[in-house]
């Protein structure tokens, strides 16, 4: 007799299916070189650094973004003694990758400038920035980003990046690829769920929703139900530097996910009581319908 093989094992078999590919990466590479060399001329550059889910080891193969902070001089984005608006430094940042990429799809999306690559969806975010000061330590920058209705809001990827760090290392090491996971349902539906990349690792980290001995399901199935607890609200950073940290642009589209969310949660739930009941088939069966087809 055949034996069957258990959801959890297709649950990694679909973590390590959506690793990020190494010649979009390289492509996404190749492009950085041209904007800086673009932007150099443009802005008196104090420095440029990758940020963002390929920096936290949670993007995902085809839809993850690669994004480049553009650190600013302060002189950039000072007029009359007073900061311009964080929507005039992009339009000149469009304009400025317009002229060098004329042949790519450039627009504003939310907080940056991006470059489309040809025929994929995955594209380069330029995140214009200025360094504002130090965090409480004296040891890493913070830095002001645009907030999408033109004023700015302070960021530090690098104490972001060690608290991702330190929560991945207290889930045993689990924590990235249900990231990945998380982000794979967003997108497997013909419309992304409106849910941002950067919340979603923040809530997976502060709700310790990875830690202790659980399966990529039940960290999904969890993370699900903390999401519902809070409403998809905004989460106040946990590292006291962003303010609040919001799911979506919109309260409407806050709303929308929030509704997938409660679907998901319904669906991965029944998955797991399938499993503990050993019913591979419904198992799978439902995960296929919280990953819409796409598990």
């Amino acid at each position: 007799m055949q034996l069957q093989r258990a959801p959890q094992l297709n649950m990694i078999a679909l973590a390590n299916r959506v690793q990020p590919q190494e010649a979009a990466l390289l492509a996404a590479k190749l492009h950085r070189a041209s904007v800086r060399t673009r932007l150099e001329k443009a802005f008196t550059l104090s420095n440029m650094r990758d940020i963002g889910s390929h920096c936290r080891g949670t993007a995902i193969r085809q839809f993850s973004d690669l994004d480049l902070m553009v650190i600013l001089r302060k002189e950039e984005v000072i007029w009359g003694g007073k900061l311009v608006s964080s929507d005039t430094v992009i339009r000149r940042v469009l304009g400025e990758l317009r002229g060098r990429f004329a042949s790519s799809d450039i627009r504003r999306d939310g907080l940056a400038a991006t470059i489309a690559f040809g025929s994929t969806k995955q594209s380069l975010d330029v995140v214009p920035a200025f360094f504002s000061r130090f965090d409480k330590g004296k040891a890493r920058p913070v830095f002001l980003i645009p907030n999408g209705s033109g004023g700015w809001f302070e960021t530090s990827p690098q104490v972001h990046d060690q608290y991702f760090a330190q929560a991945q290392e207290r889930s045993g090491n689990k924590l990235r690829k249900v990231a990945q996971l998380v982000k794979w349902w967003k997108h497997a539906r013909s419309t992304s769920l409106p849910i941002r990349s950067f919340y979603t690792d923040i809530v997976l980290s502060a709700y310790s929703i990875c830690v202790g001995a659980k399966t990529y399901g039940q960290c999904l199935h969890d993370f699900f139900v903390a999401l519902i607890n809070i409403q998809c609200n905004a989460l106040r950073d946990p590292c006291g530097i962003a303010g609040d940290i919001v799911s979506t642009n919109t309260d409407v589209q806050r709303q929308q996910l929030l509704a997938s969310v409660r679907y998901a949660q319904v669906h991965a739930g029944a998955a797991l009581e399938a499993q503990q009941h050993k019913d591979v088939q419904e198992a799978n069966r439902q995960w296929e319908l919280v990953f819409n087809g796409c598990y």
